[in-house]
C-alpha cells in the first residue's frame, strides 16, 4: 500500500469538510444582511444557527446510510444537501425558509459530509496507535475553513449581495460533486488490511444494541454533549463580554479571529499527544486549558485586561475544538467494524443536542442573573463532567492496550 493513500484520503475528507461547514461557519457575517433583507429580530435570524447544531441529531442516519449503502452514497447525498440548502437560502423569501434551507438541510449535510464519513475512513485507514492526529486533521476543516470561507463571504456580500454571496457558496460546494462520483469507493471502504473487520467474515464488530449496553458508549456520547455545552454556554456570548468591559470591537473581534486560529492547532497538537500514549493526560489537559480559559474571561473587567483576554483567547481558543477528534479516535478504536456508522452516528448526537441547549441556557442565565457568573459556573460545571466521562474511557483504552501489549505471542 502506498503511504501517501491514507494521507489522500485525510485531505479529502478535510476538503468535504470545508464544503460542508463554509455554509454554518460563514453563517455570522450573514446576519446583518439577512436580518435588514427580512427586515427580522436579530433572534428569529441567528435561531437558523440553532437548528444547525440541532439538525447534527441526523447524525444516526448518516451512519445508517453509511453502513447500508455505503459512503459514496452518503457524501454525494451530503453534497446535494449542502448545495441545495445555500441555494434554497439564496432563493428565500420568508425567514422560515431560512430555518429550513441553511438550517435543517444544511445540518444534515454538515454530518453527512463531516465527523461521520472521517470516523469510518480514518478508522479503516490508520492503525490505533496512529489515529489521532489524522482524525484531528479532518476534523480541522471547521477552523481552516473558516478562516478561508469567512473573508470571502463577507466581500461577496459586500458587492453583490448575500443572495449571490450563497449562490457562489452552493457552487463551491456542489464542485465536489464529479469528484465522489469517479472515487474507488469500494477501495476506500475497504481500507487497510487487517485494521477492518471483513463484512462477510464471522468478526463484523460489535452491534448498535450491544454497544447501547455497555459503559463506554454512554461515556463517550456523555462527553460529547456536555462538551458542547461548556463551549456554546460561552462561546456564542464572549464578543458582547468583553464589548460590555469596555474592549473595542475591532480589537475583540481580532483576537476572536486569533482564537478561530488556534482551534485547529489545538485539535492536531492535543491529538499528536493522545497518539504519544497519553489519551488520559490529553483529554484531561484539554478540559483544564477549557476551564481556565474561562476562568480567564471572568478576569477581564475592563480595557486594562488585555493579558487575561489573550489568556482567554490561547486556552480556550486553543483547547475548545480539541476533544471531537479524541472522542471520535476512541469511538473508531472501541467500535470499528459493519455497525460503525450508527454506532459513532448514537455517539455524537450529543454535540448538537449539547450545542442547542448549551447556548440556550447561557443566555437564559445571564437573562436571570444579570451576569456572566452563573453562566460561567455552568459552563465549567459542565467541562468538569465531561472531562470525568472522556478521561474514564480514554484511561479504560489505555488499561486495554497495555494489558494487550503485555500477552505472550505464541511459541
Amino acid at each position: 500500500m502506498s503511504r501517501w493513500i491514507p494521507w489522500a484520503l485525510v485531505a479529502l475528507c478535510f476538503a468535504l469538510g470545508v464544503a460542508s461547514r463554509s455554509i454554518s461557519d460563514s453563517f455570522t457575517v450573514f446576519v446583518p444582511a439577512l436580518q435588514s433583507s427580512f427586515d427580522a429580530s436579530r433572534s428569529a435570524i441567528t435561531l437558523v444557527y440553532s437548528f444547525v447544531l440541532l439538525s447534527s441529531t441526523g447524525a444516526p442516519l448518516a451512519g445508517l446510510i453509511a453502513d447500508r449503502f455505503g459512503l459514496r452514497w452518503l457524501t454525494l447525498i451530503g453534497i446535494c444537501a449542502a448545495s441545495l440548502a445555500t441555494l434554497s437560502a439564496s432563493l428565500a423569501s420568508e425567514v422560515w425558509q431560512l430555518y429550513v434551507g441553511l438550517g435543517l438541510l444544511a445540518g444534515f449535510g454538515g454530518v453527512a459530509l463531516g465527523a461521520v464519513p472521517s470516523s469510518i475512513i480514518v478508522g479503516r485507514w490508520f492503525p490505533a496507535y496512529r489515529m489521532g492526529v489524522p482524525m484531528a486533521v479532518a476534523w480541522s476543516a471547521a477552523g481552516v475553513g473558516a478562516i478561508i470561507i469567512l473573508p470571502l463571504a463577507q466581500h461577496l456580500i459586500a458587492t453583490d449581495g448575500w443572495r449571490h454571496a450563497y449562490r457562489v457558496l452552493a457552487l463551491i460546494s456542489a464542485a465536489l460533486l464529479p469528484l465522489l462520483l469517479v472515487l474507488p469507493w469500494r477501495r476506500i471502504e475497504r481500507g487497510a488490511a487487517g485494521l477492518m473487520p471483513a463484512r462477510s467474515g464471522k468478526d463484523r464488530g460489535p452491534t448498535v444494541s450491544e454497544a447501547v449496553r455497555d459503559w463506554p458508549f454512554w461515556a463517550l456520547a456523555s462527553s460529547f454533549g456536555l462538551t458542547s455545552i461548556g463551549i456554546f454556554s460561552i462561546a456564542p456570548q464572549a464578543m458582547v463580554y468583553f464589548l460590555e468591559r469596555g474592549i473595542d470591537g475591532a480589537y475583540a473581534a481580532r483576537a476572536l479571529a486569533v482564537a478561530g486560529f488556534l482551534t485547529p492547532l489545538g485539535m492536531i497538537g492535543f491529538s499528536w499527544l493522545a497518539d504519544r500514549g497519553g489519551r488520559k493526560v490529553a483529554a484531561v489537559l484539554a478540559y483544564g486549558c477549557s476551564m481556565a480559559g474561562v476562568g480567564a474571561l471572568a478576569m477581564v473587567q475592563g480595557p486594562r485586561d488585555l493579558a487575561w483576554l489573550w489568556l482567554y483567547v490561547v486556552l480556550f481558543g486553543g483547547s475548545m475544538g480539541s476533544r471531537g477528534p479524541m472522542i471520535s479516535t476512541l469511538a473508531t478504536m472501541r467500535y470499528r467494524g459493519a455497525h460503525f456508522g450508527r454506532i459513532y452516528g448514537l455517539i455524537s448526537i450529543g454535540t448538537g443536542i449539547g450545542g442547542f441547549f448549551g447556548a440556550w441556557m447561557g443566555g437564559l442565565l445571564h437573562d436571570w442573573t444579570g451576569g456572566y457568573a452563573a453562566v460561567m459556573v455552568f459552563s465549567v460545571s459542565a467541562l468538569a463532567l465531561a472531562a470525568a466521562s472522556l478521561g474514564s474511557e480514554a484511561g479504560a483504552r489505555e488499561r486495554l492496550t497495555t494489558s494487550a501489549s503485555q500477552v505472550p505471542l505464541p511459541r
